[in-house]
Order: C-alpha cells, then sequence, then structure tokens
C-alpha cells in the first residue's frame, strides 16, 4: 500500500469570498435603497465596465439570467435556432428553450470547448439568430475567429463566461471579444454576489433593449419584458469584492503554477490552452492521456479532492432526457468531457493542501 492511502486530506471546493469592504457597502445599500434601479447597482455597474474597458454593463440576477437578458439583444422569431457546444452546463440551454428558440449542438474542436469552425459552417443556417460560445473552467477558446466568421455572415457572437472572470486572449480579456458576453457572480464561480450575474456589450443598442428586458420592457408596453434585475444588496457585494478580482487572479495563478510545477505523472496533462490564452485559475483542468478520465475523477474524490466532473456527471447535453430530440452527435465533445478532471485553485488553498493534491495526482495510475 502505498504512503498517499494512509493520508486523507479534505479540500475545500471553493473559497470565502468575504472582503474587508463588505459590511461597508452593504451599510450604504441600506441607506441608499435595495432595488434593481438603486444608485449602488449602477455603481457596482460602473466598476465591472471600468475594469474590462466595456461602456455597457447590466447587473441581473444570476448566471443564466445573463443569457435570457442577452437573448433579448438579439433578433429572433419563435423556431429560431442558437448554436452552442453541448459541453455547456444545461444552464445556458434553459434560457434558449424559454424564449422559444432552438439550440443546435455544434461539436468542438479536439480537446477544445471552442466551436469546430468546420461543424459550425455545417450547423449555421436560414434560421440562425446567434451562436454561443461557452468557455469551461477559466480556460480561454479561440472566440476570435468564431467571430470573424459570423461577421461575415451577419450572425452576432454571444460569449457565456460563467467561469472565465479576468481570463484573456492575445493579451486583452476574452470578454471583449463578441457582441454581447455573459457572467455569473454565483457562490461557485470566480467573484461571488451570492446569486447574481452581469451581462456586458460595447453596442448602444443592443445595451438599451438588454435592459429594458430585464426592466419589464421600461414598463412602456412596447416591448415584452420581465424582471431580471439584480438587487442593491447583492450589487453592493458585488462592488466590495470586484475591487479584489486582479487579487484573486494573482493568487489562483500563482497556484496554478506551483500545481503544475509539481506534478510529474505521464497519465495526465492539463487541457492545452490555445496560442496567445491566459486561464484564470478558476481551476485546474486535468486530462487523462489515453484512458477513461473518470478513473482519475474517481481516484482524487476518493482522497477529498472534490471535481466539478464527478460533482455534475458532465455529458454531452444531447444525452439528458429534455434534450434529446436535439440531438446531434459531437464525438469530440463526447471525448472531451470523458477526458476530464477540474481540480481547485482559489484562494483559500494552502500550500500543505496544493502538495497533498500534488502527492494525489502523482500517486495515480490508470488501470
Amino acid at each position: 500500500m502505498s504512503a498517499i492511502a494512509l493520508e486523507t486530506r479534505q479540500i475545500s471546493e471553493t473559497c470565502v469570498h468575504d472582503t474587508p469592504d463588505d459590511v461597508v457597502e452593504l451599510a450604504r445599500a441600506l441607506r441608499g435603497g435595495l432595488s434593481g434601479t438603486a444608485d449602488i447597482v449602477a455603481e457596482y455597474e460602473a466598476a465591472l465596465g471600468s475594469l474590462y474597458g466595456q461602456p455597457h454593463v447590466i447587473a441581473v440576477s444570476s448566471g443564466a439570467a445573463s443569457v435570457h437578458a442577452a437573448l433579448a439583444g438579439v433578433d429572433f422569431a419563435p423556431g429560431d435556432e442558437v448554436v452552442l457546444a453541448p459541453t455547456c452546463p444545461i444552464c445556458t440551454v434553459l434560457p434558449i428553450l424559454a424564449q422559444g428558440l432552438v439550440p443546435v449542438f455544434c461539436d468542438v474542436a479536439p480537446d477544445s470547448f471552442g466551436l469546430d469552425p468546420d461543424d459550425l459552417q455545417r450547423c449555421l443556417g436560414p434560421r440562425t439568430c446567434a451562436v454561443i460560445e461557452v468557455p469551461m473552467w477559466g480556460y480561454p477558446i479561440p472566440s476570435d475567429r468564431t467571430w470573424t466568421l459570423l461577421r461575415e455572415r451577419g450572425i452576432p457572437l454571444i460569449q457565456d463566461l460563467a467561469h472565465c472572470h479576468l481570463t484573456r486572449l492575445s493579451r486583452d480579456w476574452l470578454a471583449r471579444i463578441g457582441d454581447i458576453c455573459c457572467f455569473s457572480t454565483h457562490d461557485c464561480k470566480f467573484m461571488s454576489t451570492g446569486e447574481g450575474g452581469f451581462v456586458m456589450t460595447a453596442d448602444s443598442q443592443r445595451a438599451e433593449r438588454i435592459r429594458a428586458y430585464t426592466r419589464f420592457g421600461n414598463l412602456t408596453g412596447q416591448s415584452v419584458g420581465i424582471n431580471l434585475k439584480l438587487g442593491g444588496l447583492q450589487a453592493a457585494l458585488g462592488l466590495a469584492r470586484s475591487r479584489q478580482l486582479t487579487r484573486h487572479l494573482d493568487i489562483r495563478l500563482s497556484n496554478r503554477e506551483r500545481l503544475l510545477a509539481a506534478l510529474d505523472n505521464p497519465a495526465l496533462r492539463e487541457l492545452p490552452l490555445p496560442a496567445h490564452g491566459q486561464t484564470n485559475g478558476y481551476a485546474l483542468l486535468l486530462q487523462a492521456v489515453g484512458h477513461d478520465g473518470r478513473q482519475l475523477v474517481r481516484h482524487q474524490m476518493a482522497r477529498g479532492i472534490p471535481s466539478d466532473i464527478g460533482k455534475y456527471d458532465n455529458q454531452p447535453l444531447y444525452q439528458l432526457p429534455l434534450l434529446e430530440r436535439y440531438r446531434r452527435d459531437c464525438p469530440n465533445a463526447a471525448r472531451l468531457l470523458r477526458s476530464l478532471t477540474t481540480v481547485p485553485l482559489h484562494p483559500d488553498l494552502t500550500g500543505e493542501d496544493l502538495d497533498y493534491i500534488a502527492r494525489t495526482l502523482n500517486d495515480y495510475s490508470p488501470s
């Protein structure tokens, strides 16, 4: 029996997001208003816009709400199609169904969450109203390539960046690529407001439509809308915690470098990054080499190291009962999801935690 089998440590799945400014900003919100139209919400949106260099930010009540709201920024009729990969969370697809749209599953490129360009061409049709790309666990994808292709066809690109706060591509924020970008600030994400999300765009007309949709169509009776606004207390937390984003990024990337330097196991590798791409350290995405990655998932989870793959049993979405009718086999996507595991990199991990994770992964031997 190896030494590692005698050692078990419970690694936390996520970090505590508290900051010294939380109480200060919450108290200010209590004095200034708690609704989604309170001044503190506008301050929060402005802080995010300044961070990413985008002129329009709309804070909403969840990550799924951000996708729902983003779709209000594109032109469509019931039954129109939205192209996306089956590797994304079901949270991205449910707003598509809720708007009366049809998901069309496009395969990803090998060893990537980015859409395969050749298969994307096959998926685009006269009823395509939008394409959604969903990079996962903080790892960038070549969305610039996708956006170039779509602009030639006049089709908007939406990026669901729920995992990709501060992820970079070609020395710029990944969030600056595409017509509309969506984020989640759920408690398990890179930044937490408990529940929440936001939408960003550089297009003032799209921003006006999205914001109106989240406010009952501005109550004018001229357009459809629902209430998707973020409340003042959540916005106050977001404002305080947005100031810690770059510090969290530095810690996460340092944890990633330390862990990668300690890993020495030919049975696994980090998922390849695209040229000029930088992950944000949301998680370390490891890929089993030449065998079923669920063995790796079971190995780490049995030793107290959480894995999103193990937690959610990630599989191509067209295998789920709700989405079987939209099935379109995507072999690269199926292989990718069977090869992966995630490993925490959050700021609350200690040096001892990282060393334990490295020893556990180095001890792994597939059967």
